[in-house]
């Protein structure tokens, strides 16, 4: 019965393999196929020759990943039949797949029988493969360089320099042409920057930079060093002879720190933004420590009520950038109290000098012998002399949120002008106006940028009365005035003649869109102004700021932001004044 069952099966797929050559001749595939599915369906004795003929079908057809659907079905039926894996790697090579069809071809050698016919179509099939595939990664290697072997070392280094130390480490797991290259070479290694760094930095891995470099490191950024209390920074200092310039981006540091800025013959720039006790501050303003800008962030709290002295030494003369904002101690004032003075007088050679958060409370300041000082800032302090002196080689003066005493109008009968001064910020300080009128007298000076917002006792009317009136301010270039709420449209009318007017922040006041229309439109300024911060200002609407696109202008608003501008400003997000 199982034999004639089997020879009908193998009639009737015979007859429907004969109707689907039929098609084939007549061009109609999609019927050729529908006819050997059919048969194929069946399971006859002559299934190998179907599923080939149909692949062949689906590969004239363009439907490849069903010819090779067929192909698989014919290995996985006979095994050591070459039929299967020669039409695989057919198709596989149409599919741009030409190591997959090696490998089929190397499997179907592998199984073939060795007096199989077909086995050496299957080889020599296999050999050309092998052959073409040679001649295409010969081909590859031709138009493949390797920059660490064709370039000169000096142009490497040229391109390498513009990359960021991090790169630099990670190009060295290329290859091992990367890698000994990369690292042979001490150029790559004078600057170490760990500003990025994710883990912490173990001990062994900045010794083994700091080798690289061959003790010719000239800066270094240091970031989640694994401990700074240990003799790392010491050995760091004291070996690499030309290091100029340090950054400590965290942790606190102490004694380690003074022993090497001790050892240090070269470093000019210590930026640290790390904690440092008042100690350590005092040691480093020393005239045997080369230092010309010193930058602490952070410098830490006192004992309660003592006041941080300088003593009697020799004076600093190379130090000229001096800038400390005292740890965040609101609740303990007395506790980052200075005796300025003291600093004074080390100091001949400051031009900038920038203390914030601090507390002085003798009775007289004088910065008179300070005859290079162009930049002092005084942010959020408490400056309770009766007198203060500033030099008049100041182009800076900068004393937001500081408070003076209330009683004594905070000016000294001596104090001369400052006649270079270009920019003054009082910003939420109480200094009193006859202060700012003693120290920028209204018939003559040279300010180009003047803040003024949220001043306690300095409003735009005593601007305009003393200054503007009398056309004293006709090279200013920037000017804040928000929080001072008489300052209306009409105020802006006083602006009119300003011709060098770059920025206007007149946030939280009583003007509104329709005087800065009238600015633009009407003012002198109109060609160099560039932007309008209005925080909290009513009617500005889309037009206006159209309007002012226009002309090149940007109007800012930061929603419910007005009383918080000064915070977000690009310079004054900081600590320190950044010019």
């Amino acid at each position: 019965m199982r034999f004639e069952s089997s020879n009908v099966q193998l009639a009737a797929a015979e007859k429907l393999h004969a109707e689907a050559t039929a098609a084939i001749h007549k061009g109609n595939y999609n019927a050729a196929i529908e006819k050997l599915t059919e048969a194929i369906n069946m399971q006859p004795p002559i299934l190998m020759g179907l599923l080939d003929t149909r692949a062949a079908l689906y590969d004239k057809t363009e439907k490849l990943k069903l010819a090779l659907k067929d192909a698989k079905t014919m290995m996985g039926h006979e095994k050591a039949n070459p039929k299967g894996y020669l039409r695989a790697g057919k198709v596989l090579h149409r599919l741009d797949k030409a190591d997959l069809a090696i490998d089929i071809y190397k499997l179907g050698i592998k199984h073939a029988e060795p007096s199989d016919p077909q086995l050496p179509r299957l080889k020599d099939i296999l050999e050309k493969a092998l052959e073409k595939q040679n001649k295409a990664m010969k081909a590859a290697a031709k138009k493949i360089y390797d920059p660490m072997l064709v370039l000169p070392l000096e142009l490497l280094e040229m391109v390498l320099n513009y990359l960021p130390f991090q790169n630099i480490v990670a190009m060295q797991r290329v290859s091992k042409t990367w890698q000994r290259v990369i690292s042979s070479n001490a150029r790559f290694w004078t600057t170490l920057d760990f500003s990025r760094a994710r883990k912490p930095i173990s001990k062994a891995a900045l010794k083994g930079c700091i080798n690289k470099s061959k003790y010719t490191l000239t800066k270094a950024i240091l970031n989640r060093i694994h401990n700074y209390n240990d003799t790392t920074l010491i050995d760091m200092v004291s070996i690499c002879k030309d290091l100029e310039y340090m950054k400590v981006m965290d942790g606190f540091m102490g004694s380690s720190l003074t022993r090497a800025m001790q050892l240090t013959k070269s470093l000019k720039t210590l930026i640290l933004n790390c904690q440092i006790p008042f100690t350590t501050l005092e040691g480093m303003i020393n005239p045997e420590i080369p230092l010309e800008h010193l930058e602490c962030l952070n410098l830490g709290p006192t004992k309660r009520g003592q006041e941080l002295a300088f003593g009697k030494k020799e004076a600093c003369t190379s130090l000229k950038r001096l800038l400390v904002n005292f740890a965040d101690l609101e609740s303990a004032p007395l506790r980052r109290s200075i005796d300025l003075s003291s600093l004074v007088e080390l100091l001949p050679n400051i031009e900038e000098l920038q203390l914030n958060k601090m507390r002085y409370s003798r009775k007289e300041l004088d910065l008179r012998s300070l005859e290079k000082l162009e930049t002092f800032v005084c942010r959020n302090s408490s400056i309770l002399s009766e007198d203060i002196y500033y030099p008049p080689s100041l182009v800076v003066l900068d004393l937001s949120g500081t408070a003076f005493p209330s009683i004594n109008p905070n000016t000294a009968e001596n104090q001369e002008t400052l006649p270079s001064l270009k920019m003054l910020n009082v910003t939420r300080s109480n200094l009193p106006k006859q202060t700012l009128l003693d120290l920028v007298p209204p018939y003559e000076n040279q300010l180009t940028r003047l803040r003024i917002g949220w001043a306690n006792n300095i409003r735009f009317e005593d601007v305009v009365e003393n200054y503007l009136n009398s056309k004293s301010l006709e090279g200013l270039e920037e000017l804040s005035v928000e929080g001072d709420y008489e300052y209306t449209n009409k105020s802006m009318s006083a602006l009119y003649d300003l011709t060098c007017l770059k920025k206007l922040n007149f946030s939280s006041t009583s003007a509104n869109g329709s005087g800065v229309y009238q600015l633009i439109s009407n003012g002198k300024s109109r060609g160099s102004l560039k932007e309008v911060v209005m925080n909290g200002v009513d009617r500005v609407s889309g037009d206006l700021v159209k309007f002012a696109g226009d002309r090149g202008i940007k109007i800012i608003q930061v929603p419910d932001g007005g009383k918080e501008w000064q915070l977000i400003q690009g310079e004054n997000s900081g600590p320190f004044l950044r010019l």
